[in-house]
């Protein structure tokens, strides 16, 4: 796991001595190294580069592809379109829709959606 995320080199180095993204993925490394079958993640690209975060979504997808159930909190779209089966959205604390990715994307993208469900529930967007 060290080496496939790019940390065998920082193995002796504190925590407390590494970057945001270096924190992240040893974050990441210790979630997943006893092999779970159920794996939660807040912000799992939050503080990667583009091509560590490319990684990690392809990780994903394997353990996706094993069979291990992934929920994911994230605010980025594409990375929910590219992992998820299931989306839900939550607005003030509560779940208005769970639906499949398919259902919520049949007929515009993931965040034209999620601004269609925002404005329905809460009322107008506006970017402030």
């Amino acid at each position: 796991m060290f080496e496939r995320f790019g940390i065998s080199k920082f193995a002796e180095v504190k925590v407390a001595d590494m970057s945001t993204g270096m924190k992240q993925k040893v974050s990441l490394v210790v979630s997943l190294v006893h092999d779970p079958d159920i794996i939660i993640f807040d912000e799992p690209t939050n503080g990667l580069d583009v091509l560590t975060a490319k990684v990690v979504t392809d990780f994903l997808l394997e353990l996706k592809q094993k069979g291990k159930t992934i929920i994911v909190s994230t605010h980025i779209f594409s990375l929910i379109e590219k992992i998820c089966d299931r989306v839900g959205v939550i607005i003030d604390g509560n779940m208005v829709v769970c639906d499949t990715l398919e259902n919520l994307t049949k007929d515009k993208c993931l965040e034209d959606k999620f601004f269609d469900i925002y404005a329905e529930r809460v009322g107008e967007y506006n970017e402030k």
